[in-house]
């Protein structure tokens, strides 16, 4: 029996996943515009590999917007599933102290990405690198241009994965856009996700501070809220608390409202606490605040610079600062320089099974969708499961038409 064709477009996590499943059961073609698949999952993994996060179920899904998006795929193929399809392959993970997921010490994210290459190749999926989709047809005709020019060619089923728009570098340059909006296929515009934020700091900050944490912050924005750790940069402040304010940061872009992020420099002190460390006679000065407070030479070089002199000089006062050190923000870092981009294609296009509604035999998934989630394993997850999500529901949609039966 001749077995069903299936495009793999785009070799990211969600493409190498796609194709991983389908391999064996139907014809697979990877086809991947760039020199080798995975880039950006090895520039993802230079400070370590962060696959997944252990958490239950509906805590996990709430860090995606929209939260209900994710919901199946997960379910489909949650951090235990990815762990256990991981150890299959001989690659062990473990999970941190925080619940994050990675591979074992010792094994790279290169050792990951030719694992698993190897077994795709192993499953038979037939790999086409240096191949740029540059447009489809209904009828499931489509163009590649590869190092020998133009090429057409046809399937029976096509998965999209092209990917977002960030860490253009490693390829994800957002050009499928364009050939998406020719066949009228909305897409929303990509803007930067999990960044750094622009502050016009003193001179002295940079030259003091620059490459300093600030750790054990929360981070308030409106109604949002990070805890993590933060650092000083040049150019303003990035890591794990920054990011996860980034989209209520986006928002009130959005609606031309001026930037400001609010630091809790003790979030486990509660104003009271720190108040109760007052009295009437407390001198102000430098000295007395840090010994008093346990604050650090950064700590207290931000008070001052993003407090008045007024409050300052009253003691009762500098402690609110403590809970709520106002800093105004310029600007997000732009898109190149984001781990992870939100904007994509409108997930109105799409049905339940991720296909697209105008072109039902292609499914989409991983980054190129417009969905958003924080760092620490949410981003690599989907994707995978993404991945798995629809080439399951490529293999039930055959199922179910050999299974019709015919009058």
């Amino acid at each position: 029996m001749t077995l069903k064709k299936v495009f793999v477009v785009g070799g990211g996590p969600a493409g190498l996943m796609a194709a991983w499943s389908l391999a064996g059961d139907f014809e697979v073609h990877l086809f991947e515009k760039e020199k080798r698949c995975g880039q950006k999952l090895l520039v993802a993994g230079k400070g370590g590999l962060n696959l997944s996060k252990n958490l239950p179920f509906d805590q996990f899904v709430s860090h995606y917007t929209p939260s209900e998006f994710m919901v199946k795929a997960i379910q489909n193929f949650g951090p235990q599933e990815l762990q256990k399809w991981l150890a299959e392959m001989n690659i062990p993970t473990f999970v941190g102290s925080s619940g994050k997921v990675f591979p074992e010490k010792g094994i790279t994210p290169a050792d990951v990405l030719n694992v698993i290459l190897n077994e795709l190749l192993r499953k038979g999926v037939i790999l086409h690198l240096r191949h740029r989709l540059i447009s489809f047809a209904p009828d499931m005709t489509f163009t590649f241009d590869g190092p020998e020019g133009l090429v057409e060619r046809n399937a029976d089923f096509a998965v999209f994965a092209f990917g977002g728009a960030s860490w253009p570098q490693t390829g994800s340059d957002a050009k499928w856009v364009d050939f998406m909006h020719t066949s009228g296929i909305k897409t929303n515009a990509f803007q930067p996700s999990n960044c750094g934020i622009n502050i016009s700091w003193p001179d002295s900050i940079k030259l003091h501070y620059e490459g300093k944490p600030l750790k054990n912050i929360d981070i308030y924005v409106g109604g949002h809220q990070s805890r993590g750790e933060a650092l000083i940069t040049a150019y303003g402040l990035e890591g794990s608390a920054v990011y996860g304010i980034v989209p209520a940061l986006r928002n009130k872009i959005q609606r031309g409202e001026n930037l400001s992020v609010f630091l809790d420099l003790k979030p486990f002190n509660t104003l009271e606490s720190l108040s109760d460390k007052l009295t009437v006679n407390t001198q102000f000065s430098t000295k007395a605040y840090s010994r008093l407070f346990h604050l650090d030479g950064l700590q207290m070089a931000l008070l001052k610079t993003f407090t008045d002199k007024k409050t300052f000089q009253q003691p009762f006062q500098f402690a609110r600062s403590l809970k709520s050190l106002e800093i105004p923000v310029h600007s997000l870092q732009g898109i190149g320089k984001a781990i992870s981009s939100a904007g994509g294609l409108d997930l109105a296009e799409i049905n339940p099974d991720f296909s697209l509604k105008k072109h039902p035999e292609i499914f989409v998934a991983g980054e190129m969708l417009d969905w958003d989630a924080p760092t620490g394993g949410f981003l690599l997850q989907a994707c995978f499961a993404g991945g798995r999500f629809v080439a399951d529901e490529i293999r039930r949609r055959l199922e179910f038409k050999e299974e019709t039966p015919k009058f």
